[in-house]
């Protein structure tokens, strides 16, 4: 069997940019600098939601996380990712080293170290503050909605994988500091599988 028994978590828009806001898309359909990579390095990949797209469709503006952040988008992340959680534990049980979660820094929903937030919502014609409300857009330290969910399905279930992060303006220029990680969670996974 030519299984190399390694998996990895993706946010959806790093496989296909087009679930990306309008005018977010820095590459025609998807990461392939990282997407190769991984694929060649023997990971399989589980390709997370696009709950900004699924929850307010193609045609939505860029948002921030304060206004993913509420009740029902909480919970439609957890109902969506429920199988894909399922899916990992499935395949730790099983042997196979789940390596990590990739997200996607500035994002609202699949940032992990850095979300975008400020004061955002509401009309965005003249007469609304418009003027006012640009200014308070900016990046901070944190987790998206999505991710944060999913951080907490996992350890509900004593699920610990390491939770990584491209930057959203260039995803591929972090594929060597990605692959690299990956492989130290590998070797740590590997390494504790054979102490059992």
């Amino acid at each position: 069997m030519k299984r190399a028994g390694k998996v990895v978590l993706l946010a959806h828009c790093i496989l296909n940019v087009n679930a990306k806001v309008d005018g977010l898309a820095t590459v025609p359909a998807g990461c392939t600098a990282l997407v190769t990579r991984l694929l060649d390095e023997g990971y399989g990949i589980i390709q997370l939601p696009c709950m900004e797209q699924l929850c307010c469709g193609i045609s939505r503006w860029g948002q921030v996380k304060e206004q993913l952040d509420f009740p029902a988008f909480r919970r439609r992340c957890a109902q969506l990712l429920e199988p894909i959680v399922d899916q990992t534990e499935d395949f730790i049980r099983n042997g196979y080293r789940v390596c990590g979660v990739i997200g996607l820094d500035g994002s609202p929903s699949c940032g992990v170290n850095e979300t975008c937030s400020g004061r955002w919502g509401g009309e965005i014609g003249d007469g609304y503050g418009l003027e006012e409300k640009i200014p308070t857009l900016h990046p901070v330290s944190g987790s998206g909605v999505m991710m944060e969910v999913l951080h907490m399905q996992l350890a509900e279930r004593g699920l610990s994988l390491p939770f990584l992060a491209v930057n959203e303006t260039d995803p591929g220029r972090d594929a060597d500091r990605i692959l690299f990680q990956l492989k130290e969670s590998f070797e740590t996974k590997k390494g504790e599988k054979e102490n059992l």
